[in-house]
């Protein structure tokens, strides 16, 4: 049955959706916290949020969050407001939020709690702050209601690219204050006030002060890193800034010193600093924000507990052979080792693809990256060191962000060019014996043909594309990487977790739905805090009756058996979840198991079947042929069997030699080096991707439930499918053409000014008058093509 694209009524994200099929969310966590909102009677959600799309919810409702670091900080503020006699406080990271109904319906909820002072919630930072009476509020239990609203906190820690964030905005602040004040002071020159009148050397020396101002708050940004990418042989868009910045401020302090007014551009200065930063603000501030939108722990470890050492721990840096530690559930080995005691379900899926589950007893050898899926740590002696470890050179971040040549060598060309115009406009003019306007005439060049249009512009076009696909549910995290898609001809897919989904899909659903409660709740009882993905699915199956369910029945903890399944008693008797015909009272049977599937048993008797497949991910196919028909070349490269690999090419009607099983990381990485000229997208999801994401050009993942690669991804996608990718691409040509027209506009703007300015005929009054006006004319170019095609589109 073909797919039709549809919005879910919750996030409102697009999604595949079988034609005649009545889904309304693009997830069971829409599902869930739709049903929840409607409950609680929150519809007021749904008009706050004004139709946008939002963060899908995914899995976070079914998910066990781990909140054992809020007690130390909710006794230190507590502690701390007594003290002082004050509401306590305290600001936390939260993963989520989106938008103003987040913000309506997070801080609803909080007031609902006794003790509840005040919560602020700020989509734009991902911050949370709330106020409390100490000792007579119950934080932990508003956090969990969070997580059933879709919403999980965090502690507050410093994010990466934060703190440069914070600094542009003191800038701003204070470089506009700046311009002002300089503004205002040089008007009356303009305005032929007289050289003789009282107070004109105050306003030039006030002018004079504020543009300095000016320079050393905002200017010395854009110089520091025009001078690193120097250093590093490289030119960045901050150079010609700089050279305009210095040519302006050196010139107009010049001509103060020599009383020549048309040397004076200290206004020029302090506005041009100011649009500038502005410019930066929102293309940082844009893709700060998409790193800051998850809070989700590291699966590998930063610190492990020792083994009979009385909760000592060891960082994983000093991991070294022969020591023992305990590994938590869901957390990823850092280091090879093997199994001290025991028996326990590991998944190996982020070494080799592989998604089923394996058993391992002791005396087994793991492998690092391996991810425990039991419920209670397991115990491992490491087998080697960390700096060893392949799982320390998978993780290992990329070494500064991707560059762009074309764009390198574009404004090597532009300021060569510049500089020729300048120096031939001082010797025209020298030559005829008039040195002095030979200088302005020189400084004049150097300052109109500063890049101030597309200082403004890009940034603008940046935001746009990146607003444009998170209506899809994809976050871009590097500013660089629309140049780059433009050169992307190949496309190569990891294959599970990827292509596929994450999970298994449960493929007869009504024998959930046909479950009597006590049923019911012994399966939601089985699965709840399971980190395998078939117990995963079943609870998220079971979507608000199980979560209510557990809720009036809390406390039950089911017996693992690795490999085998769980069991647990109950007043009725002694229910198991489990491989098909396992018995489910111990560790006997298993040569009669089957992996056909997922059965519950009361007391060995069978109650209900549950059958699961690997499933594509919605609407892969249709975005394949899309994909083609733009010319771009398909591959998949992954861990997983061959067989498994090339008969889910021949599904998606790929060549066979186009796609590829069983590779190491090595092995994926040097394929995609012999494929790609500098031209390939990679788009995966596990460590053994890490070194396949170094050798691409732009790079991918979906984050699923333990996400490792978004940190050094280019983009991110949180929805289920891969329909994202044409639009993507076709957002990243929608952007190169408002900015070519940017930069056409820029062009014709530079050679009429350039000419004024190489004749003389360039005033600071005018120079002043025609950088902000240009400014104005390419963001409303940048904005309208857009728009238009983006209606085209539509």
């Amino acid at each position: 049955m073909v797919a039709a694209v549809a919005s879910c009524e919750h996030c409102g994200t697009e999604y595949a959706r079988q034609k005649g099929a009545v889904e309304r969310y693009c997830c069971r966590g829409c599902e869930y916290v739709a049903a929840m909102i409607a409950e609680n009677g929150f519809e007021q959600y749904y008009d706050l949020k004004l139709g946008l799309a939002v963060t899908p919810v995914r899995s976070r409702p079914f998910e066990e969050h781990d909140f054992s670091w809020l007690d130390g900080k909710m006794a230190e503020a507590e502690r701390r407001a007594l003290q002082q006699g004050e509401a306590a406080h305290m600001e936390l990271s939260l993963e989520g939020i989106s938008c103003v109904g987040c913000v309506w319906l997070v801080e609803k909820l909080f007031v609902r709690h006794a003790g509840a002072v005040r919560a602020a919630a700020n989509p734009s930072s991902g911050r949370l702050y709330l106020e409390w009476v100490p000792t007579h509020c119950e934080l932990v239990g508003y956090l969990r209601e969070l997580c059933q609203f879709g919403y999980v906190a965090a502690p507050a820690g410093a994010v990466s690219g934060d703190h440069e964030r914070m600094r542009l905005a003191a800038r701003i602040g204070l470089c506009g204050a700046f311009a002002l004040n300089t503004m205002a002071f040089t008007l009356p020159v303009y305005l032929d006030m007289p050289a003789d009148f009282e107070f004109a050397a105050v306003f030039r020396l006030i002018a004079l002060t504020s543009a300095t101002l000016s320079m050393l708050a905002g200017g010395g940004y854009f110089m520091e890193r025009a001078w690193r990418s120097l250093r590093a042989g490289s030119l960045h868009i901050d150079m010609p800034i700089a050279l305009g910045l210095l040519a302006a401020y050196a010139a107009s302090i010049g001509g103060w010193i020599m009383k020549y007014e048309r040397l004076v551009y200290f206004d020029f200065v302090s506005v041009f600093v100011f649009l500038m930063l502005s410019g930066r603000y929102l293309q940082t501030s844009a893709v700060e924000k998409n790193r800051r939108r998850l809070v989700r722990r590291q699966p590998v470890p930063d610190a492990l507990p020792l083994l009979d050492q009385g909760g000592a721990m060891v960082g994983r840096e000093a991991l070294a052979p022969g020591l023992r530690f305990l590994l938590g559930p869901g957390q990823a080995l850092p280091v090879s080792g093997v199994m001290v005691t025991g028996e326990a379900d590991f998944s190996l899926e982020w070494i080799h693809g592989e998604a089923v589950p394996q058993r391992f007893v002791a005396g087994s050898r793991l492998p690092a990256g391996a991810i425990l899926l039991s419920r209670v740590p397991a115990a491992v002696e490491a087998s080697e060191r960390w700096e060893d470890s392949l799982l320390a050179k998978l993780t290992a971040p990329l070494a500064g962000e991707r560059g762009s040549p074309g764009l390198a060598r574009l404004l090597r060309n532009y300021l060569i060019v510049v500089l020729v115009l300048g120096v031939a406009a001082l010797g025209y003019w020298s030559a005829k014996g008039a040195g002095l306007t030979g200088l302005q005439a020189m400084i004049s060049v150097f300052v109109v043909s500063c890049p101030c249009a597309l200082g403004l512009s890009i940034p603008l076009a940046d935001d746009l594309a990146a607003t444009a696909m998170e209506r899809l549910g994809v976050y871009v995290r590097t500013a660089g990487v629309w140049q780059r898609l433009r050169r992307v001809r190949k496309v190569v897919f990891d294959k599970t977790g990827t292509l596929t989904l994450e999970r298994p899909v449960l493929e007869n659903p009504e024998a959930v739905a046909q479950l009597d409660e006590a049923a019911a709740l012994a399966l939601a009882q089985l699965t709840r805090g399971s980190l395998h993905p078939v117990a995963r699915t079943l609870l998220e199956a079971l979507g608000m009756r199980g979560q209510k369910l557990l809720a009036q029945h809390p406390g039950a903890v089911p017996e693992e058996f690795a490999g085998l399944g769980v069991a647990l008693n109950s007043p009725a008797g002694r229910w198991s979840l489990g491989r098909a015909g396992w018995s489910g009272m111990d560790a006997t049977g298993a040569a009669a198991a089957t992996t056909a599937g997922s059965e519950l048993r009361l007391d060995a008797h069978w109650v209900a079947s549950f059958q699961f497949s690997e499933a594509l991910r919605p609407g892969a196919t249709a975005m394949l042929r899309r994909l083609e028909r733009r010319g771009l070349a398909l591959y998949i490269l992954s861990g997983d069997h061959p067989a498994k690999v090339a008969s889910m090419a021949q599904a998606l009607g790929l060549p066979a030699a186009h796609a590829h099983g069983g590779l190491s990381p090595e092995e994926k990485s040097r394929r995609v080096s012999l494929v790609s000229r500098q031209d390939t997208l990679y788009l995966g999801d596990g460590a053994n991707d890490a070194l396949a994401f170094d050798a691409a050009l732009v790079t991918g993942t979906p984050v699923v439930d333990r996400s490792l690669l978004e940190s050094k991804a280019d983009f991110y996608t949180l929805g289920a499918g891969l329909g994202f990718l044409p639009p993507l691409l076709q957002t990243a040509a929608t952007r190169a053409i408002a900015v070519r027209s940017a930069f056409g506009f820029a062009l014709v703007y530079n050679i009429t000014t350039v000419s004024f300015a190489m004749n003389g005929r360039m005033s600071p009054l005018l120079a002043a008058i025609l950088m902000p006006l240009s400014s104005i004319v390419s963001i409303l170019l940048v904005a309208t093509i857009f728009r238009a095609i983006a209606a085209k589109n539509d």
